[in-house]
């Protein structure tokens, strides 16, 4: 991380009352405040009798997974989101270091001609910083997309939309949502309400298709084979001068992303120019505040939908093909499966780990629950 970086997040926090669990993301920049209440919201209504979101009229096991997975979800909107911003630093000082290496990569001769050559790797340490500039792009696209998802898990919880909530993402929640008949009942007004809403949001938190880019990067860096990205080689300011009075070529670089991610370097050629013409750090500076904007606004909904949904737990039904047991279970042991366990007799967490194994029917007392039950089978 760079010097400046470091200073600025070595700064003590404001107060200690401050929420423990969100102070670092907001230190970072990259907090989302509607998120942190859909949270609260969430968890409050968790019930430690009644398991999982009680004005919820389903069968106590889907109750409890769907409500706990749906807290899960809304965690990871402002988790993710932080994590891009690390990656997004990370990758300020990768380039920083690149720079530094090739600074100096020419020179002019007496006779007045520039002489360039990227100075060699002699050792891996070298070629380290041009490869953490890559890693750090992936992962803050990585991080993006799945805060992005998180949204879409928690718009289909909080929207009732019949679909598997454990697979779930933003695509999927579009997809259902747009699906939506008006039936005249209030619960489907609320639901295409929403739907309008949502796209009208993705259409002004940025520039035009800066959704549909992002989430094609993102598939691409996890899914796809690796596009080319670019590095721009400028002259450094101010110009300095040798003795000879002769300027001293020194250098700097832009680095840029892919035009095109969701096509073949191939098929980016044939289109024309293949990169963004902007340096990646206004792509990615872009990127974050697009997001952290358009998840802020949803959330937002999303908090008022949740509080119309309590007040009138009729409006909308939980649906109960959000959870099923259709899910392959791993048997992986690790690699060294004869390892002893792990002794359990304490366990340290957040407290709020303690209400959610409680309104899971998930302590000692109350754990005959799941005896017997299609997900207890292995």
């Amino acid at each position: 991380m760079r010097h400046e970086d470091e200073k600025r997040l070595s700064e003590p926090y404001p107060t200690e009352r401050a929420e423990s669990g969100r102070r670092f993301q907001s230190a970072l920049g990259a907090d989302i405040p509607h998120a942190a209440t859909l949270v609260r919201e969430i968890f409050n209504d968790l019930h430690p009798t009644s398991y999982g979101v009680s004005w919820w009229s389903l069968p106590s096991h889907e109750r409890i997974l769907i409500s706990d997975y749906f807290y899960q979800c809304a965690t990871g909107i402002e988790l993710n989101l932080a994590e891009a911003k690390l990656h997004y630093l990370e990758w300020q000082e990768a380039r920083e270091k690149e720079n530094e290496r090739i600074a100096d990569m020419a020179y002019i001769t007496d006779a007045g001609q520039i002489v360039s050559k990227i100075p060699p790797a002699t050792k891996p340490m070298d070629e380290l910083p041009n490869n953490m500039e890559k890693l750090q792009v992936c992962g803050f696209f990585r991080a993006v997309g799945s805060s992005l998802d998180c949204i879409g898990g928690a718009i289909v919880a909080v929207l009732g939309l019949p679909t598997n909530l454990r697979r779930s993402d933003i695509n999927t929640a579009r997809a259902m949502l747009g699906k939506v008949v008006d039936d005249g009942t209030p619960g489907a007004r609320v639901k295409i309400e929403f739907r309008d809403f949502l796209e009208d949001v993705i259409i002004k938190t940025g520039p035009e298709d800066w959704f549909d880019w992002t989430n094609q990067y993102r598939n691409m860096v996890v899914h796809r084979g690796r596009r080319l990205i670019m590095n721009y080689f400028t002259g450094r300011e101010p110009v300095l001068f040798d003795t000879r009075g002769f300027p001293i070529p020194r250098f700097t670089t832009t680095l840029h992303l892919a035009k095109h991610p969701d096509k073949s370097d191939v098929e980016a050629t044939i289109l024309g120019p293949t990169m963004l013409n902007e340096d990646a750090s206004v792509t990615l500076d872009g990127v974050f505040k697009s997001s952290r904007n358009l998840l802020e606004a949803v959330c937002e909904r999303l908090v008022s939908i949740w509080h119309e949904r309590r007040k009138d737990p009729s409006l909308i039904a939980q649906p109960l093909s959000q959870w099923n047991s259709v899910a392959k279970n791993c048997r992986f042991k690790g690699y060294a499966p004869n390892t002893p366990p792990l002794p359990m007799q304490v366990f340290i967490s957040h407290p709020s780990f303690k209400r959610r194994m409680l309104a899971a029917s998930m302590d000692d007392q109350h754990r005959s629950l799941w005896n017997g039950s299609k997900w207890e089978i292995e």
